[in-house]
């Protein structure tokens, strides 16, 4: 994990394929563990242990790491996070009254 970290780090906020790559892998790690939380535990489950906070911190772990990938696309402006991205949704303003100032 340390070594993916750090691969992570040096790809920096570019869009190119590998640091499209190395996210998408930070992205779906996570969802593939939480999803396949039984079978990782199962071979510490025992009538005695009680394995509700471990599976906690492991689920909250890997949600931490999925929200480092979310942070990462942000970055690299793949998901719109900014008011600039969503502008092409609103529509320009029409303006209903005009007024004028004559001066003499």
């Amino acid at each position: 994990m340390p070594m993916f970290l750090f691969m992570y780090w040096m790809t920096g906020a570019n869009i190119s394929i590998y640091s499209i790559m190395f996210t998408v892998q930070m992205a779906t790690g996570p969802i593939t563990q939480i999803m396949g939380l039984k079978t990782s535990f199962k071979q510490f489950e025992h009538a005695s242990v009680n394995l509700n906070l471990p599976k906690l911190l492991f689920i909250a772990c890997n949600c931490a790491t999925l929200c480092l990938a979310l942070y990462k696309f942000a970055n690299m402006g793949i998901i719109p996070v900014l008011p600039m991205d969503w502008a092409g949704l609103f529509s320009a303003r029409v303006s209903i009254e005009q007024s004028q100032v004559i001066v003499i």
